[in-house]
């Protein structure tokens, strides 16, 4: 075992040149099983498995009668190689094995969003999102809402902020409120860290209005889905989203909010 003073300084090891880790033919971090011609230069599995008929090496063209070999002191070299994440500032500050990194992003939890607004270039969290969101444009937030349960909300014009809990985590979702010519357009979406990689997600809402009274009464409701997103390139257009339409009748004038009643649900059958 090497002495304690040896071992320190090698946990700060810098990485001068990076692609020395990289395969020689796709040029992606190398992980095991990492195979090598004669000489020494490196490839992985993929490729290896492309080359498989060549009969020279890929780089300096020496003759390999048996084809590549593995190269085991390599791969216990790359295995404890860890590497910071990106998004360390949002977040835990994970260090994934560093021929993993592109992987560990696709799934990282901790990947920045975006504040809507125009004309704000604020990225963070979703829980320094949320701060900004109650912070900087002061606007309405409920809280306590739990995945598959009915909740009450009072929506005012613009955005709207609901905070939904579902078993450990909290979902971030923006409401927004529009007007238009008939009355008023509420759409929503989840905000939430999301990847070039990863399927689309989507979560159901439903919406309730009802006001009784006299003669008459106006009772409207919806369920539509809600997409993910990290709002990197803004809101999503509006005629790609449901809208759940109010008439005009439904909010005097004089009314600064609407209630309605909603339900977020994470698992749609």
């Amino acid at each position: 075992m090497a002495p304690p003073s040896t071992r320190a300084a090698l946990e700060n090891l810098t990485l001068a040149d990076a692609d020395a880790l990289d395969c020689g033919v796709c040029c992606l971090p190398l992980k095991p099983p990492i195979f090598q011609c004669g000489v020494g230069h490196a490839l992985c599995e993929q490729c290896r498995g492309k080359l498989a008929s060549a009969r020279t090496c890929h780089v300096c063209r020496a003759p390999m009668a048996d084809g590549y070999r593995r190269n085991h002191d390599l791969e216990r070299l790359v295995e404890p190689i860890r590497a910071p994440c990106p998004n360390a500032a949002y977040g835990r500050a994970a260090r994934p094995v560093y021929y993993d990194g592109p992987r560990h992003l696709e799934d990282c939890l901790h990947a920045p969003c975006h504040c809507p607004e125009e004309a704000c270039g604020f990225v963070g969290s979703t829980e320094m999102l949320l701060a900004h969101f109650a912070g900087e444009h002061e606007w309405p937030c409920t809280t306590g809402a739990r995945a598959g349960e009915s909740f009450s909300v009072d929506l005012e014009d613009g955005f709207n902020v609901v905070i939904v809990g579902d078993g450990a985590r909290e979902l971030l979702f923006l409401v927004m409120v529009s007007p238009v010519s008939l009355g008023r357009a509420v759409s929503a979406v989840c905000v939430c860290p999301r990847t070039d990689g990863g399927d689309e997600i989507f979560y159901g809402v439903e919406l309730e209005f009802e006001r009784l009274g006299g003669w008459y009464g106006e009772r409207l409701k919806s369920f539509f889905n809600v997409e993910c997103t990290n709002l990197s390139s803004g809101l999503p257009d509006p005629d790609h989203r449901f809208q759940f339409l109010l008439p005009n009748s439904v909010k005097p004038y004089e009314a600064e909010t609407i209630n309605i009643q909603a339900c977020i649900y994470t698992q749609i059958q």
